[in-house]
This record gives C-alpha cells, sequence and structure tokens, in this order.
C-alpha cells in the first residue's frame, strides 16, 4: 500500500439522513469495520441544511420520514427543516456516527482496483471560500454514496 494513503473498510459520501442511515446500520450490521462519512458542508443535514427558507417543512408525515432506531418525538406531524437537523444531528451524536463525519471534505475522484479489490477516494479539502487545494486519499474496500439530490 502506498505510504500517506489512509486504509478504511468503508467510506460513505454524505451526512444527511441516508448517509447517518448508513452509518448506523453498518454500526449493527458490521460493528467491527472502520469507516468515514466524507461531508461537503459544515454541518450535518444534507437538504435540511441547504435549505433554509421561510415555511421548509418535510412533505410526509414524520411517523414515516423518521429513522426506525430512533423514532420522531417532535410536536408537529410535518417537522420543519430546523427540526429535521436538529433531529438528524442529535441522532448523529447518540450513536457516535458523528466522531466519523468529516466535514468541509469534497470527494473528487474514486477509482476501482480489481487486483486489490480497494476503491481509492480522492478528497480535497474546502473551507468558506472554496476549495483550499490540500488533498488526500482514502483506500476502503467499500463506498457508498449517499449524496441526495442536490449535490
Amino acid at each position: 500500500m502506498a505510504a500517506g494513503i489512509e486504509e478504511l473498510d468503508v467510506v460513505i459520501v454524505g451526512a444527511g439522513i441516508s448517509g447517518i442511515s448508513m452509518a448506523h446500520q453498518l454500526g449493527l450490521d458490521h460493528p467491527g469495520l472502520s469507516y468515514a462519512i466524507i461531508e461537503n458542508r459544515q454541518r450535518i443535514g444534507g437538504t435540511w441544511d441547504l435549505f433554509r427558507y421561510p415555511g421548509i417543512r418535510s412533505d410526509s408525515g414524520m411517523g414515516t420520514f423518521a429513522f426506525s432506531f430512533r423514532p420522531w418525538t417532535g410536536t408537529r406531524h410535518f417537522g420543519t427543516g430546523q427540526e429535521i437537523r436538529n433531529y438528524l444531528e442529535e441522532t448523529a451524536a447518540e450513536y457516535g456516527i458523528d466522531r466519523h463525519i468529516r466535514f468541509e471534505q469534497k470527494v473528487t475522484a474514486a477509482a476501482w482496483d480489481s487486483e486489490s479489490a480497494r476503491w481509492t477516494v480522492t478528497i480535497q479539502a474546502s473551507g468558506e471560500g472554496g476549495d483550499t487545494g490540500e488533498t488526500t486519499q482514502i483506500r476502503s474496500r467499500f463506498l457508498v454514496g449517499c449524496t441526495g439530490y442536490y449535490r
């Protein structure tokens, strides 16, 4: 293995609903696997962090939209964007998923190597002002895209 390339079992791209759900399921089914969640934004939430216009809320009842492992306890049937983002942050913290998230990091390439049966994922740091130019790589057995619709 090349020097300077981090080795993990799983790379999850995106810290929204899908990424948090994937990390939770990974912990249940394969608790010994190492993983990182790569998130381009500064915080958890995906859509619920990206869109902040007045009145944003779920168009599905939270009883069906929330995680089965952590039911929605909010008072509204249709959660607001802020409530949903808080729910996601609380869930990630409660299950220790937040420690695996690498914020302001953008996946710029992913290459599969059949001989080693590994992905090499290239990641660029991205701050408030844009890309910082710092690039790192992770080699992993699995790569899971949880980027959602808008990114």
